[in-house]
């Protein structure tokens, strides 16, 4: 997939002039604070993703009130003019070509994979990151998953709202209410853990040959899924047997929203055990993997986006980031380094001051 252009109404310190991106490797360099991530992270959004550093979106309108994201993207599918926009009254929504779309139907159109600094949290965070990175692994590699994944939240939505209100009044509804709920979570919540389990699957073929690659202790590593059943039965059963733990604390104990992935190395955790340095090269190689394993599922390379890639990087494992790069895919790297230091690496810099972006220049004429 590659990004044309890309303008933005609203969204943090970014001008609304247009930007236009090339093929290949861009480097997208400034000063710290003029708006590099920001940049990032509005391409993330127009291509159906939530926020790489886990901003809402009131934090992101420069208002606090609303933003509107447009850009061209070209791929299998030929050229398409996509949208973002977020608003306090009527939250997020998408175009294409003018007309509403899903995020189901724009991240099929803009595949794309990030890396970021927050992304070590993959390793060592909460639960809830591993989850949105399979979610996100599910959707990349077959869009159409993405109903399921939509369907399981309305029914853990509704699920929670009526036990909440069932301990908030300590009095209990009908159960035949809560059992229809029960067998929506249950029957989705199957799905999301089939959908999740192939998707890990093809993920770690890459992963596996990244990290081998990477020599070292990086080849023991290993990701597993620990979740309970596939089986709507099970799922329902467990829920049942936790029913009255549930109305007392007024939310649901029992499916996908309680799994998490386990990484490892040796039988031991690895967040325990790995340098700050090696978990960060370790997310990386888990998004380069990614964007292998959605480029062969999608039959497209996706863009790949990389914030402040550079920063704690020796000169020696710079250059093995950029041979590990995807090839003929679009590029976005952000860094504060002088971009003389990538010579002969890049196609294009672009340079961000006070949220105003320059048109794309060959290395040759920024050095000039």
């Amino acid at each position: 997939m590659q990004l044309f252009e890309f303008a933005s109404q609203g969204f943090r310190n970014l001008s609304p002039d247009p930007v236009s991106f090339g093929a290949g490797v861009t480097l997208v360099t400034g000063e710290n604070a003029q708006g590099k991530t920001n940049l990032l992270e509005a391409v993330a959004l127009l291509c159906g993703q939530r926020s790489f550093r886990g901003s809402a979106p009131a934090e992101m309108a420069l208002d606090g009130e609303r933003f509107a994201i447009e850009g061209l993207v070209s791929g299998r599918r030929g050229r398409e003019r996509i949208g973002v926009t977020w608003s306090r009254e009527d939250g997020r929504a998408f175009t294409r070509s003018g007309k509403t779309a899903g995020f189901r139907e724009v991240s099929e159109l803009a595949p794309a994979v990030f890396l970021a600094p927050e992304h070590r949290e993959l390793v060592a965070g909460a639960p809830a990151v591993r989850r949105r990175f399979l979610d996100r692994l599910v959707v990349g590699m077959r869009p159409a998953a993405g109903d399921d994944l939509v369907r399981y939240a309305a029914a853990l939505r509704e699920r929670n709202a009526l036990l909440a209100r069932w301990k908030a009044t300590r009095a209990a509804g009908p159960d035949d209410e809560l059992a229809a709920w029960t067998d929506e979570l249950a029957v989705a919540g199957a799905a999301v853990r089939r959908h999740r389990r192939a998707a890990l699957a093809a993920w770690e073929l890459e992963f596996r040959e990244f990290a081998a690659r990477a020599g070292g202790d990086y080849g023991e590593i290993r990701v597993s899924y620990t979740s309970g059943s596939d089986s709507p039965d099970e799922i329902r059963s467990a829920c049942q047997r936790l029913a009255g733990l549930e109305r007392r604390r007024g939310y649901s104990l029992a499916g996908p929203h309680r799994d998490d992935l386990a990484w490892t190395r040796r039988g031991r955790a690895l967040a325990a055990e790995a340098s700050s340095g090696e978990i960060a090269r370790t997310v990386a190689l888990a998004r380069l993997a990614e964007w292998r394993s959605v480029a062969a599922a999608a039959g497209e390379p996706p863009l790949f986006g990389a914030d402040d890639f550079d920063a704690g990087l020796s000169e020696a494992s710079a250059e093995e980031f950029f041979e590990a790069l995807p090839r003929d895919a679009a590029v976005l790297l952000t860094t504060a380094a002088p971009p003389a230091r990538w010579a002969g690496r890049v196609a294009a810099v672009v340079e961000v001051s006070q949220g105003s972006v320059s048109a794309p220049r060959t290395l040759r004429a920024v050095q000039g």
